[in-house]
């Protein structure tokens, strides 16, 4: 009996410590799988990393406690025997380092009783629901993180990236491989304790979680495939445990203590233990409900009811079913074409409206008046559907949005034209953006002929745009289209595309066309601003040379008008005084020829008058006073004269 405990007691501490250094294991790996996936300076994709972590982590937790029950179990056992001189009395190791620190801090020192009473207290805690309820928040925080805070980042474009993908993908496979084997071994000794039952479903969540990252990094490797898809399936697994703990942690705040004695109570996960192979029968699951809750599935008249009447609910409920499918509800933007055995009968516009079921009645839904935009270019159809990216009023405008030439946008489309010289051939290419709003007519003839005559009525809506945009870039010039009104482009657009539509009789109506912009291309815009600048300082030399060259000529014709006119002007006063002396002479002779030697001696006399009236003349003549002759002085004086002051008679 001696010796039969003390291998017991022997067993039980090695898989103590075989289930401790697997939880050490699974905390090593979550932390640096956690790490590696929120790492930005990877060269690789490693979203699907965060799942891993999370199950890591969920392993980690059940062997921790799967560790505490194993430890407890070997204590209850070697006091069941013999009392060893090294194992007397052992405790846990947090409590016993803890107890015997505290202890030789507090001897002899007043506040015993005080560090005492806290240590009992801190003792009396369970610590280990908050401990699993921490690690399920965790666990189930990093599986939030890949559909949330990954999804968000752009796919790697790396060339080292399929490398360091493919790497990874091996190592996840040789980690899967280790998961597995162990996964089997505890399968293989699930009768000898609950706990490594318990371990080995948490075992079979992470290699199952394991393989799905595997094949996500494969995909990205090797095929270049955005699998981001299978990096969120195989989270929902580990989350959906996750709930699952912290569901049984909540409702362990409301159970007797008693029957929460095993710690792996906590970290049990009924979802694990349904991946089994082959699965449960009726007949074990109502065992195990009968042992573990006591419900006993073969008493309950209940289930025997609705057993008995399931097959009359399904069929009800089939039948029900189908008979709704013949009721369309119709949104105010949506009305849809009845069709009665395969042919059109009516259109119904938004509201309630009751038909055949199916497969003999079919209602087809289509727009009611929305209007669509698509992007006329030759872009790829993921660049077309984000052509439009929704941002807030005040939100800063995307760099995609400017319309600067030097810069290469995403919806343009390049089309080679003919150059404008006309003295050789050249080419040109210019980029446009052209964006064309339609939808469907509002009648009923449209309706039928955009849902039956087109298969896919943006695609031909936009073959149709692309080629009249093609064909009107390529009969006119760079120059011309970058002078011309973008107004008139659209309009022109507009016209030709609706005319297209109208010949295939699709019942669709072009609502607008927009040009967003028409230009040189991105590389070739800055030398065609250098060459269009040249022509202005060349236009605007000759301008300048033109406008002196017509002040010079303008002031040397306004020069000789004036000189011109001043000649002119004085000959005419020349010829008109000449004209008045010939005139004056004229009639001078006639009076001569009429009055006589009287008419000279008076034309003298007035001459002398004239002549002598504003001078001071002085008559000095010895022969006025011989002879006492009576003198008149004919001559006129100024007031301030001296020789006015005295005359002489």
């Amino acid at each position: 009996m001696q010796r039969e405990a003390t291998d017991t007691a022997g067993s039980y501490q090695h898989a103590s410590r075989m289930l401790a250094q697997i939880a050490y294991a699974g905390f090593a790996l979550a932390i640096a799988f956690a790490a590696v996936a929120c790492w930005r300076a990877t060269r690789a994709d490693f979203r699907w990393l965060a799942p891993i972590a999370a199950a890591a982590l969920n392993v980690a937790l059940v062997a921790a406690g799967a560790c505490r029950d194993t430890a407890q179990g070997g204590r209850a056992s070697a006091q069941a025997g013999p009392v060893l001189e090294g194992d007397a009395g052992r405790e846990t190791w947090w409590r016993a380092a803890g107890g015997f620190a505290l202890a030789g801090l507090l001897r002899g020192t007043w506040w015993r009783t005080v560090g005492g009473f806290a240590l009992t207290r801190l003792r009396a805690i369970r610590w280990w629901p908050w401990c699993v309820l921490a690690g399920a928040a965790l666990s189930l925080l990093l599986c939030a993180a890949t559909w949330l805070v990954f999804d968000k980042r752009a796919l790697a474009s790396e060339p080292l990236a399929s490398r360091i993908a493919a790497l990874a993908c091996v190592a996840t496979l040789v980690l899967a491989f280790v998961t597995l084997v162990g996964e089997r071994f505890f399968v293989a000794r699930a009768t000898e304790s609950h706990a490594y039952g318990v371990l080995a479903g948490a075992l079979r969540v992470a290699l199952g979680t394991m393989l799905g990252g595997a094949a996500c990094a494969a995909l990205d490797a090797w095929a270049r495939v955005d699998a981001r898809w299978l990096a969120f399936a195989a989270a929902l697994l580990p989350a959906a445990i996750a709930c699952e703990w912290i569901l049984r942690v909540v409702v362990s705040w409301f159970m007797p203590p008693r029957a929460l004695a095993a710690r792996t109570w906590f970290v049990d996960s009924a979802i694990a233990q349904l991946l089994v192979r082959p699965p449960l029968s009726p007949a074990e699951i109502s065992a195990s409900l009968r042992a573990r809750y006591g419900i006993d599935l073969r008493q309950s008249w209940v289930i025997h009811s609705t057993l008995r009447m399931l097959p009359l609910w399904c069929v009800a409920v089939v039948t029900l079913a189908w008979l709704l499918s013949g009721v369309t509800i119709l949104q105010p933007d949506q009305r849809a074409v009845s069709e009665r055995f395969g042919a059109p009968v009516a259109v119904w516009q938004p509201g309630l409206h009751v038909g055949l079921p199916w497969p003999f009645g079919r209602a087809r839904v289509i727009d009611n008046g929305a209007v669509h935009q698509i992007v006329v270019s030759d872009v790829t159809t993921e660049a077309r559907v984000g052509a439009a990216p929704l941002i807030a009023a005040d939100a800063r405008t995307p760099e995609q949005l400017d319309r600067l030439w030097d810069v290469a946008h995403p919806w343009e489309t390049n089309q080679v034209i003919a150059g404008g010289d006309a003295q050789h051939q050249n080419f040109e290419v210019v980029s446009a953006d052209v964006r064309l709003d339609y939808r469907i007519g509002p009648g009923d003839a449209a309706a039928r002929a955009a849902l039956y005559r087109a298969s896919d009525v943006a695609a031909t809506v936009r073959a149709i745009a692309d080629r009249e945009v093609v064909r009107y870039l390529a009969s006119h010039t760079l120059d011309a289209l970058i002078e011309a009104r973008q107004t008139v482009i659209a309009e022109q657009l507009r016209r030709t595309v609706q005319q297209q539509l109208d010949a295939f009789g699709l019942g669709i109506d072009v609502v607008a066309v927009v040009i967003e912009s028409v230009h040189p291309p991105a590389g070739a815009s800055a030398a065609w601003h250098g060459v269009q600048a040249a022509q202005i300082r060349a236009a605007a030399s000759v301008a300048q040379a033109r406008g002196l060259a017509a002040g010079l000529v303008g002031e040397a014709q306004q020069t000789a008008l004036s000189t011109v006119d001043t000649a002119k002007g004085s000959a005419a006063e020349t010829l008109s005084a000449a004209r008045v002396q010939q005139t004056t002479f004229a009639a001078d002779v006639s009076a001569a020829q009429a009055g006589g030697r009287a008419f000279a001696f008076e034309y003298y006399l007035r001459n002398l008058t004239k002549g002598l009236q504003n001078a001071n003349l002085t008559v000095i003549d010895d022969r006025l006073v011989t002879g006492n002759r009576a003198t008149i002085d004919l001559r006129s004086y100024n007031a301030g004269d001296a020789a006015g002051a005295k005359r002489l008679y």
